[in-house]
């Protein structure tokens, strides 16, 4: 097999993994908004690929949720049909993280046994595995953490942790495809335009760290004016000293940061693109600048729609597009960093 088909392959295979990638995020973006994130009280690796099979056990998984907060501060009363409900999400968010591994580790072993990879691929490729390996330990951290006696929410940093390495993830993952599928082509690039895209990449990520905690203190929901909150740039009734108001100040004050970074990012991201049209560099990057304006005025409006439609609580649809909107912002981001070096023109070849 030819080298440039080998690539291919693998590039393919690794886009397709961040194409679940994403899907793993949307449903974990239902999953947090439905509430159903502490429907399933225990981890099980085999056994729980299968969800309860009949009545009787679909009872005693009830009974198990029934001896936590959540339950009994905010769902008592709860039906039986309403928990499968919730129960159905958090199944299917952790059997499509399953699958994403399978996907992962049964084309490896084909690819192993059809010497399609070599050491170097391997790596990569475990290490991706290993990363995976990682936002699951988070992930059930992070449950754990909402799995008490008086409370019906999981920690935000626990939420952030899982989060954010999801987000390295998807990162790792899309600059593996794109060596693949654009292997580097060495070539004069400028490189103070490259650190600009770098900042951009560490500003998203923090950004979705950020996100996550405003999602995990359900912050979006103590200030749903736009653009002013609660017609102050900055709010006025933050009081750290009380014991009483501490809770809600951390929350406004986390809102009005993601609001600050966002709207940080969108004017950078429109700096990028005109600073950068002139740049020489193949159709991939310029393309790039685009899908990145775009995104940027696409999740910038998905932002303000979410935050004015959430009356008592966020609505999913709003909520999980917005959620998917960083993570496209990201990918954008990762892509433009990669192709201004490696697609860039070499001047020395202009005629």
């Amino acid at each position: 097999m030819d080298e440039r088909r080998r690539t291919k392959i693998l590039g393919i295979w690794f886009i397709v993994g961040v194409g679940m990638l994403l899907g793993q995020i949307v449903l974990g973006g239902i999953t947090r908004l439905t509430g159903s994130g502490l429907s399933i009280t225990e981890w099980q690796a085999l056994l729980g690929v299968l969800p309860p099979l009949n009545e009787q056990e679909w009872l005693i998984a009830f009974d198990k949720y029934k001896q936590f907060g959540q339950y009994k501060l905010l769902n008592t009363g709860m039906s039986l049909h309403e928990f499968k409900w919730i129960f159905f999400w958090e199944w299917f968010h952790r059997l499509w993280a399953r699958i994403t591994a399978l996907a992962a580790i049964i084309p490896l072993l084909y690819f192993i046994y059809k010497k399609i990879v070599n050491k170097q691929d391997i790596i990569k490729i475990l290490i991706a595995i290993a990363l995976g390996g990682v936002a699951g330990v988070a992930g059930w951290i992070m449950v754990k953490s909402g799995l008490k006696q008086h409370t019906v929410l999981v920690n935000p940093v626990n939420l952030m942790s899982h989060i954010f390495v999801a987000a390295i993830i998807v990162a790792y993952v899309l600059r593996v495809a794109l060596e693949y599928l654009y292997p580097k082509e060495r070539a004069r690039y400028n490189e103070s335009q490259r650190r600009l895209f770098t900042l951009l990449v560490i500003l998203v990520l923090v950004q979705i760290c950020l996100g996550a905690l405003v999602a995990g203190s359900k912050a979006a929901l103590v200030c749903t004016t736009f653009p002013l909150m609660n017609g102050h740039i900055y709010p006025q009734d933050l009081n750290f000293a009380a014991v009483e108001t501490v809770e809600y100040s951390t929350k406004m004050l986390f809102q009005f940061i993601h609001r600050m970074v966002a709207y940080g990012i969108f004017l950078y991201v429109i700096f990028l693109f005109f600073h950068t049209r002139n740049t020489l560099a193949q159709f991939q990057f310029h393309r790039t600048r685009w899908l990145l304006l775009g995104m940027v005025i696409v999740q910038l409006l998905l932002g303000i729609l979410t935050l004015i439609y959430s009356h008592g609580r966020v609505p999913v649809g709003l909520g999980v597009l917005h959620q998917l909107g960083g993570f496209l912002l990201l990918i954008f981001s990762v892509e433009g960093h990669y192709f201004i070096k490696y697609r860039a023109i070499n001047t020395a070849s202009i005629r």
